[in-house]
């Protein structure tokens, strides 16, 4: 037997769903937005590749055949491998949106000039996105001496400009000018310094670098590997507090990325030549 309402019953009933309707319409509105099928951690392991060259004398553990690049590229879409941005990365720690099966990101350290005549034009032929990680002062020496010669030289202030305009490219900072090896290690603090003094570096030179890099481009990075995956907490603090979401290190392990996460210290695959595309993916994926 059907329960019969009375008028002003319906409207208490009618006005409560509404209220609730509306409640739930309010807190979608301000709270962020996570598929429901999205994973809450994922596996990615992250490239790192140097220079690219036409010969194999030339190779070692920094520098590969563009032949060994494309059999990479070619091996990773037949084996339904997804390069992936670091944007979207970000995406899917701030927002939760979902990574295809088996991501991996591309990274080029230094910025060679082989990256703009040998690199890009197979990551347009392939889809593929990639993320340059820069030296300020390398840019700043080759744009002065008009040198560009791929075998050697360095991306100018002309090849930076027409990268930031690329969907497929994502440029980061590798230090204006502590990419070396001398008294100091990379970012290293030296044994004379204070440690105000040694801030003081850090900062100035992240601050030389995005001038530099805003002049080009009208931009500012958020992504950063530090040179030769030399790093420390005091150099990591800094750089948070400079605004870098993405910290990129030369340690070799894949990453477990959380939504609600972040995307600092991440560790790299060096690419040396000698191994075959198999072996070297193989040993990312086991």
């Amino acid at each position: 037997m059907f329960k019969i309402f009375t008028f002003k019953q319906l409207a208490v009933i009618s006005f409560a769903l509404c209220i609730i309707m509306i409640s739930g319409a309010i807190l979608n509105t301000f709270s962020p937005y996570i598929p429901v099928n999205a994973q809450s951690s994922v596996t990615v392991p992250i490239i790192m590749y140097h220079q690219i060259s036409e010969k194999v004398s030339n190779c070692g553990d920094y520098t590969i055949t563009v032949k060994l690049l494309r059999e990479d590229f070619q091996y990773m879409k037949e084996n339904d491998i997804h390069p992936v941005s670091v944007k979207e990365l970000s995406e899917y720690v701030k927002e939760g949106k979902p990574l295809p099966e088996n991501p991996i990101v591309i990274t080029f350290d230094d910025g060679e000039r082989s990256f703009i005549t040998k690199v890009l034009p197979l990551l347009k032929e392939y889809s593929y996105p990639a993320n340059v990680n820069i030296v300020g002062s390398l840019t700043e020496l080759y744009t002065k001496n008009g040198d560009t010669d791929d075998r050697y030289a360095y991306l100018n202030a002309e090849d930076i400009k027409a990268l930031s305009s690329e969907p497929l490219v994502e440029i980061g900072c590798h230090t204006y000018n502590l990419h070396s090896l001398g008294t100091r290690r990379g970012m290293s603090k030296l044994k004379s310094e204070t440690q105000e003094e040694y801030t003081a570096m850090i900062r100035n030179d992240i601050k030389l670098f995005q001038e530099k890099f805003y002049e080009i481009t009208g931009k500012k990075t958020v992504y950063f590997a530090y040179p030769y995956g030399l790093r420390n907490d005091t150099a990591l603090d800094i750089l948070k507090n400079e605004k870098f979401t993405v910290t990129l290190t030369c340690r070799e392990s894949s990453n477990t990325i959380s939504v609600g996460g972040d995307l600092y210290e991440l560790g790299r695959f060096n690419r040396p030549y000698g191994k075959s595309s198999h072996i070297f993916f193989k040993s990312i994926f086991s």
